[in-house]
């Protein structure tokens, strides 16, 4: 079924000309040139800047006074197919992924960090803004001057760092002190930074002093990335594998990713994340300001010393003591999605325009799809015109244009049933997602009763398969590990069941609860892949000891093809132990680095994924600080991936 387009006023003046000269056997091949063009914003509104680009094709083929015929139809295709890949190359990127293997990294990497902080602040417009970043390693000097500039330009924007005990020191070329230093110097009060607490020295005998010893570590802050935040909301969120340093962009294999609130999706992560920093931030005995971890290490020091019959004299502490108030990202930023069906947006726009105009917005976004812009939304909607001069002022300050597209396997049965479903249809719905598992397809709710394909094709625009989330370590030295810092973060999760390893979901597959640990979302990916569909992972460590092996191992016994790309500097007793796997027949290949540092790690199946800053390892469980993203039903992100994993492939060696 061809859905209906509309095309608004100031688009059908443009569109009179190429009508009059569009000849009656070129028509329909117009019609879907209208719908094409008209779907570049993500929805069935055919508006004066995309006629514009329709029209300016037609003229490109035609000349100014020629008539369209049939003959002509697929030049006219070529044309509107090159300007409708520009419009959406302007559109806001959602999800954005980086790879050094792709070249001018130097620049790419800390232009992307920069660009990503400059957006939001940009956004702000003057508002307050956070930028939170865990970081394991800070040495770029030239990310950490873009930093103080900023900091410098706009005292509105707050800038925290956590960063790993190892960058305490000043040699190494490692910038956190140097940031605090210099913003003490300047009196730049908006730049706030703090060391993950640990113990990773053993006493050296034969020097007689403490020495760093990376086994001792009590736990490293492994995190790679940031979150920033407008009046107290996430916008933009940054994380990968990679480290901001000049050897990572130059001389590693690595990976950036960005996301943005536009998605709906994202949201979930973005919130996640900063839930992670704050509780990390606010522990006070893991998250040691400037003084007091050069208090901390003058006292490990001096226990190493006296434990070990040596007179210590107490290093002087130059750092003064800071002023460390409690953090609390308080959301004050009002902002709703006009264009989500979720009930805190839903909510917000009724408590602004009414129920009957929030219902009527709905059914105009249900029957055409997302609007785009605050005029857009007064063009298709009519009746805020009516509405008095403060309600359109709300609409204006608060509304924003979000990519839409309700999530079937997060949706409640509230936001299903604006969405299009009757209430029956939608608790079904979440009933089996319950059960089952994530749906991996729209065309899965066809599974459902009541719910056939005419339904299925009528609310679909409407709704996305989307399904992503973010898990994590964390330990306090001497304390038990968790599953983050956040109590959010803690507790269990649903998983495919070992029982169920490779069923489709029209075979209604069980889940099992576990740890919501890093093992958790790839356990859950290996069991839901195929037999005969490959799984690619690349990972700097894999141990043998991981649960993530072993649940390879497992999904390799059943029938999956598994091919990885490993660092082989640390990794020789794994590489033994995959050589035995695959002299037993199963379907294992493997390439491995050890000339290059090959630090990413990703892993992929079909259309889901998984990335972060955590290797298959017990130490990335039980003792650092790590996260894990998982992305399911997103084919053009992991299509990345692949594209990634295939260059590792080939530069890898047997």
């Amino acid at each position: 079924m061809t859905r209906p387009i509309k095309v608004l006023a100031d688009a059908r003046a443009l569109l009179a000309d190429v009508e009059r000269r569009t000849a009656p056997e070129a028509r329909d091949a117009l019609k879907t040139a209208l719908a094409e063009v008209a779907s570049t914003d993500g929805d069935r509104v055919l508006d004066g800047f995309e006629a514009e680009a329709l029209r300016d094709s037609f003229n490109a083929v035609l000349g100014a006074n020629q008539t369209l015929g049939a003959d002509q139809v697929d030049a006219l295709r070529d044309a509107l197919s090159l300007k409708v890949s520009e419009l959406k190359a302007g559109r806001i990127q959602d999800t954005e992924v980086m790879f050094t293997s792709e070249g001018r990294a130097l620049d790419r990497f800390r232009g992307k960090i920069l660009e990503t902080m400059d957006a939001t602040i940009a956004k702000a417009n003057g508002k307050p803004v956070d930028v939170n970043m865990m970081v394991f390693a800070f040495t770029d000097e030239q990310l950490a001057d873009g930093i103080l500039e900023r900091a410098r330009n706009h005292p509105n924007v707050n800038f925290r760092l956590i960063t790993d005990w190892t960058q305490l020191s000043l040699s190494g070329n490692k910038q956190p002190r140097r940031i605090g230093q210099v913003a003490r110097e300047e009196g730049l009060d908006n730049i706030q930074i703090k060391y993950k607490r640990d113990n990773p020295y053993i006493w050296d005998r034969e020097r007689k002093r403490p020495r760093f010893y990376h086994p001792a570590s009590k736990g490293l802050n492994h995190h790679k990335g940031f979150v920033t935040l407008i009046d107290g909301r996430p916008e933009k969120m940054s994380f990968g594998s990679f480290n901001w340093s000049k050897g990572a962009m130059r001389s590693n294999y690595e990976n950036m990713m960005i996301l943005d609130r536009h998605d709906p999706d994202h949201r979930r992560i973005m919130k996640g994340y900063e839930s992670e920093f704050e509780a990390f931030w606010n522990n006070d005995s893991v998250a040691l300001t400037e003084r007091e971890a050069l208090t901390e290490k003058d006292r490990l020091f001096r226990e190493l010393h006296e434990a070990n019959g040596e007179s210590y004299t107490a290093r002087r502490i130059d750092s003064p003591e800071e002023v460390d108030p409690l953090y609390v990202a308080e959301d004050r930023h009002g902002g709703f999605d006009i264009n989500s069906v979720a009930d805190e947006d839903h909510s917000a726009l009724v408590s602004v325009v009414g129920k009957t105009t929030a219902k009527r917005i709905q059914k105009e976004i249900r029957d055409y799809g997302r609007i785009d812009t605050y005029p857009e939304l007064l063009a298709r909607v009519p009746d805020l015109a009516r509405k008095p001069t403060w309600v359109r002022e709300q609409l204006r300050e608060h509304g924003e244009f979000g990519e839409g597209g309700l999530s079937i396997n997060t949706a409640g049965v509230s936001e299903l049933d604006r969405a299009g479903m009757s209430r029956r249809q939608a608790e079904r719905v979440v009933a089996r997602r319950e059960a089952h598992g994530t749906f991996e397809t729209l065309s899965e709710l066809g599974l459902i009763r009541g719910i056939g394909p005419k339904t299925v094709e009528r609310i679909a625009p409407n709704l996305s398969d989307d399904a992503s989330s973010g898990y994590y370590s964390a330990r306090i030295p001497e304390e038990v590990a968790t599953t983050g810092f956040a109590a959010e973060h803690r507790g269990e999760v649903a998983v495919r069941s070992r029982e169920s390893a490779g069923a489709s979901n029209a075979e209604a597959p069980s889940l099992e609860r576990m740890d919501r640990n890093l093992a958790a979302p790839v356990t859950d990916l290996l069991r839901r892949t195929p037999e005969g569909q490959t799984f690619r992972l690349a990972m700097y460590g894999m141990s043998t000891r991981s649960p993530e092996y072993r649940e390879m191992v497992a999904a390799l016994e059943r029938g999956v093809p598994v091919r990885v790309v490993l660092y082989g500097k640390y990794g020789a007793s794994t590489i033994e132990a995959m050589k035995a796997l695959r002299d037993r027949g199963l379907d294992l290949d493997f390439r491995v680095f050890k000339s290059r540092v090959m630090h990413e790690k990703f892993g992929v199946s079909g259309d889901d994924l998984f990335n972060g800053s955590a290797n298959w390892s017990t130490s990335s469980m039980l003792k650092h600080s790590e996260d894990r993203f998982v992305f399911h039903n997103e084919p053009e992100l992991a299509q990345r991936f692949v594209e990634e994993f295939e260059r590792l492939w080939e530069r890898g060696s047997q």
